[in-house]
């Protein structure tokens, strides 16, 4: 299972995800995500630059996340992008839902 890294850089939090956001890492990194909301952390970087595969279970995740983050007042910025995962997100127009940006404007 390959390592999620969570860092907190200017009261947000940058999320360094890696591998198939799917199953029960979909469920972890949700986990650690609402822990920081809980925490008061409600801005999210997410860098998916090294996400291989994700599922409707990682993208429901995401939108779960999302939705908490905007009710405290924060969001989720999206970047790294590529092959079957931007797809994905593209496909089920998800794309559209979050700040994507590309990998020239990183946020990290």
């Amino acid at each position: 299972m390959e390592n999620q890294e969570f860092l907190i850089e200017n009261c947000q939090v940058i999320a360094i995800l890696a591998g198939n956001l799917q199953g029960e890492l979909a469920a972890r990194v949700r986990e650690t995500m609402l822990t920081y909301i809980a925490d008061g952390y409600c801005n999210f970087n997410v860098d998916f630059s090294k996400v291989s595969n994700i599922n409707s279970t990682g993208l429901g995740m995401l939108v779960n996340i999302q939705k908490r983050a905007v009710q405290q007042g924060g969001d989720i910025i999206i970047y790294g992008l590529h092959g079957t995962v931007k797809d994905a997100f593209d496909r089920t127009r998800l794309s559209k839902a979050f700040t994507i940006l590309d990998c020239n404007n990183a946020v990290a």
